[in-house]
């Protein structure tokens, strides 16, 4: 899991495959199972079981993913969770990536721990900021660090909702905090941005049409691209639908940033 970590920093590893999780060896704390960035990829129910199951036997705790999603989607979403809050296990936490999800939990499953996924929490992710990072006034750079999911009205609107904890980026101009609930940090992979337009839908065809939405053969499963430019600091992998970009220098001082937890990707998500 890369580097050695605090013993007091909560250790989880992120799965969107079964057979990934039950092939992990490795010590953790959490598992965080399911997809951030696309509803076709929701983990389907008896998956979810699976998982549940194996963690259950390993003594890992269990946080459902849940992604971005349409009127379709969020159907799906609700349905799965549905069936897992039958049989909850201890220390059950649902990752929410939907502020459509997040309310449908708070009004109809109140008692759930919520934490708030990282497509909602809003950092300046862009590579392209350390083009000029040396250069900004220190109070430019403190912005472009900061994010506005720690201001104190959007904390307690968070805290309303039942949100526990939010979810951050190892973004590369690195991060500042001063208050704020406590958050997990996602390493090596960042995400940049996503679209519901997946670029490598189809992509495995000569006549592939870049502006359109066909049918999805889960073509990210196979593979991704690295894309690179002069503009680029880093190069950037498109896989699937997101790009993402690499960052495995960690924070010096995570307690400082009231970082409780840290989430291991072993794979692109």
């Amino acid at each position: 899991m890369g580097r050695a970590l605090e013993h007091s920093i909560e250790q989880a590893v992120m799965f969107s495959r079964l057979g990934e999780l039950q092939a992990w060896e490795d010590k953790c704390d959490r598992v965080y199972f399911g997809h951030e960035f696309c509803q076709r990829l929701i983990p389907s129910g008896e998956s979810i079981r699976q998982a549940i199951d194996h963690c259950a036997e390993k003594g890992w705790q269990f946080s459902l993913i849940t992604p971005f999603v349409t009127s379709a989607g969020i159907a799906v979403v609700q349905e799965r969770i549905a069936a897992l809050l039958e049989h909850a296990p201890d220390g059950l936490e649902i990752v929410v990536n939907d502020f459509g999800v997040l309310n449908w939990l708070h009004r109809e499953h109140p008692s759930v721990t919520i934490a708030l996924g990282r497509l909602l929490t809003k950092q300046k992710r862009g590579p392209r900021i350390m083009r000029i990072a040396d250069r900004l006034p220190r109070n430019a750079r403190a912005h472009f660090q900061r994010s506005n999911i720690d201001a104190a009205h959007l904390t307690a609107f968070l805290t309303e909702m039942g949100v526990q904890r939010i979810e951050l980026d190892n973004i590369l101009q690195g991060i500042q905090r001063d208050s704020g609930m406590q958050a997990s940090l996602y390493y090596p992979y960042a995400y940049v941005s996503t679209t519901r337009l997946c670029l490598l839908m189809n992509g495995e065809h000569p006549n592939k049409n870049l502006r359109s939405i066909g049918t999805c053969h889960r073509e990210c499963r196979r593979y991704d691209v690295t894309l690179t430019h002069a503009d680029m600091p880093v190069p950037l992998k498109l896989h699937g639908n997101t790009q993402f970009f690499r960052n495995d220098k960690l924070p010096k001082d995570l307690a400082a940033l009231n970082i409780t937890r840290l989430v291991y990707e072993p794979h692109l998500p």
